[in-house]
């Protein structure tokens, strides 16, 4: 028998019980990193927006077991279903390592990592590498980094539930037990936090030289930032380029005629993962 269950404890508590909301959250995001589990040992990996088929509802159709006291421990159970949850516990168990470590996270801002790679594409030019490239010989790690990924941050949202300030001193353990029993992943909200940081964690790949169309351009607001959808002419599949500025959507406009452009991208590289035919891409020049 698989099982995926979370064990609160503390004010997020009260009498053995928890409030609607974090019971209906709590099961909305169990069910979601179930459904990408089950999704990466179907066909290796999961894309962008992937869903299940109708047919595919009863493989990850887990049951829940009636709330058990200690805090609150909410059990979710299937059989046969053991693949799915060490899937679930593989994606887990090196993001929760790393939060568990007490070393400062550190990245460069986004504005840097813009800089630097615009400097790159100056001196290089022409040279810089095709995302055909890419597309032809993908980092290793990306496919499986980016699958993760998708488990991760529904696992994200479960633990985060502890982090209120009102809630001080709530807990949340995971248990999962597949194949094996795997040891348990006890979260304060410290470790919530750093879980969070780490799997929301997005850098800019390497710059490339795609080719595309440009569908639509969005000015932005003073809340959003100017974007555009594109065409990518090496996968043809329609993603979202993300714009520094309006000076960004000004070089652009001229181009929004239905006609191909190479422009300079980078991948948005997120926990360390990067969908090739669908993930988003950010903008640096006109190539």
């Amino acid at each position: 028998m698989a099982t995926f269950g979370i064990h609160f404890d503390g004010p997020i508590t009260v009498d053995h019980k928890v409030s609607i909301r974090v019971l209906s959250r709590t099961y909305e995001h169990m069910q979601r990193a179930i459904d990408r589990a089950y999704l990466i040992e179907s066909y290796g990996q999961v894309w962008k927006h992937a869903r299940l088929t109708n047919e595919q509802y009863k493989d990850t159709e887990f049951i829940a077991e009636y709330p058990r006291e200690g805090g609150i421990i909410l059990d979710a159970v299937k059989e046969g279903a053991n693949a799915i949850v060490d899937r679930i516990a593989a994606a887990i168990h090196p993001v929760f390592e790393e939060a568990s470590n007490r070393a400062v996270i550190q990245s460069n801002s986004l504005a840097r990592q813009i800089s630097a790679r615009k400097e790159y594409i100056q001196g290089v030019g022409a040279r810089t590498q095709s995302f055909q490239d890419v597309i032809d010989n993908p980092p290793p790690n990306w496919a499986s980094a980016y699958s993760n990924r998708s488990v991760i941050k529904e696992v994200d949202q479960l633990v985060k539930q502890i982090t209120p300030e009102d809630l001080a001193g709530s807990t949340a353990e995971i248990t999962i037990n597949g194949e094996v029993a795997h040891l348990p992943y006890f979260f304060t909200a410290q470790t919530a936090r750093r879980f969070h940081a780490i799997s929301s964690k997005r850098e800019l790949g390497a710059p490339l030289i795609l080719k595309a169309k440009i569908r639509s351009l969005d000015r932005g607001n003073k809340t959003t930032k100017p974007s555009a959808k594109i065409e990518n002419l090496h996968t043809n599949r329609d993603v979202i380029l993300h714009l520094r500025s309006i000076e960004d959507f000004n070089e652009l406009r001229p181009f929004h005629n239905g006609e191909p452009i190479q422009i300079y991208v980078c991948p948005i590289v997120e926990a360390l993962g990067f969908d090739v035919n669908g993930g988003d891409l950010y903008y640096l020049a006109v190539a």
